[in-house]
């Protein structure tokens, strides 16, 4: 470890606690370490060469970190930091409001025969109370690689005990006309993993796109089984997933098949809870084109929307 990287805090050495990323499994553990400096804060953080998930991909993405990987590392830091500094107990659960990510094209995003070693920089700039307690906090996080920056995050969320968490899952389901208890998972079969740039069907969640004008309409094929999207038993749709099916959507629209254009960027706001037992849908539109990049924009439902969801995708058409 050099000594730059002792006074700054930051340490590649191993995994945090598990518990305060809120994973179960030890292995998808990305933060390494967490500090307060200077009225921010610090994380280190190391990415995986190859993952079973966030590494399945054709075509140019095979050779890059995806940018999903980046912003779940965030996600990991910034409930650690809760944790570790805003008092946050261990059983707290979370509500996400809004989570954007902001890349920075370059040679950092390449797969190296290196761990991709990172430094998080963080700054608070809301904290959000109910009474004196915090229980909530708006983040940035800059992310850095020795290669150079990667991704710029930011999000707003909140955290509440797990009494409060059941009655409000409750009164939610009961709004609509449902039991606190999940039934039976509601999913359609999953299109070949070439439609969305997937090699292994097993990451695949979306369903066959329906054409809706110059829209697509894709059904979830959530899989509550699969060992990263749901590492822990989960009584929703977790924001992980709709992301996914946001990106997935979105590929299905641009033809994954004839080339898998780069995920640069997303920016995505979230409404409502998204339930395992009701249909659910994702639409995506291609918002704005140009300047070599392509937004597509989706909007993720059941009966009502739940999620909206942009992603900018580095468009590899040919012009004209």
């Amino acid at each position: 470890m050099s000594l730059e990287a002792v006074v700054a805090g930051v340490s590649h050495e191993q995994p945090v606690r598990r518990e305060l990323t809120h994973r179960a499994a030890v292995a998808e553990v990305f933060v390494t370490s967490l500090a307060a400096r200077d009225g921010g804060y610090l994380a280190g953080a190391q990415l995986p060469r190859m993952h079973a998930y966030y590494g399945d991909h054709t075509g140019a993405p095979a050779r890059l970190h995806d940018p999903l990987l980046v912003m779940e590392t965030a996600r990991q830091a910034a409930i650690a930091l809760t944790h570790e500094f805003f008092g946050a107990p261990l059983d707290s659960a979370f509500l996400v409001r809004t989570f954007n990510g902001t890349g920075v094209p370059g040679a950092a995003w390449e797969c190296t025969r290196e761990p991709a070693n990172l430094t998080l920089a963080v700054e608070v700039p809301r904290v959000h109370r109910r009474g004196d307690a915090v229980c909530g906090l708006d983040m940035i996080l800059e992310i850095s690689a020795p290669a150079g920056r990667l991704m710029t995050v930011d999000g707003s969320f909140s955290w509440t005990s797990p009494d409060r968490w059941s009655r409000l899952r409750g009164a939610f389901r009961q709004s609509l006309g449902r039991t606190p208890a999940v039934g039976p998972v509601v999913a359609a079969e999953p299109v070949p993993p070439g439609a969305v740039g997937r090699e292994n069907r097993r990451n695949v969640i979306v369903g066959a796109p329906e054409r809706a004008g110059a829209a697509v309409r894709c059904p979830l094929a959530v899989d509550p089984a699969h060992p990263f999207l749901f590492d822990h038993q989960l009584d929703h749709v977790p924001g992980s997933v709709l992301l996914e099916a946001a990106r997935q959507s979105a590929l299905t629209l641009l033809g994954a098949e004839s080339g898998n254009p780069q995920l640069l960027s997303v920016a995505s706001r979230f409404d409502r809870f998204v339930e395992l037992d009701l249909a659910t849908e994702c639409r995506a539109e291609v918002a704005a084109r140009g300047a070599g990049q392509v937004t597509v924009h989706c909007v993720i439902g059941q009966d009502a929307t739940a999620a909206e969801i942009e992603l900018t995708f580095l468009d590899g058409r040919e012009p004209g």
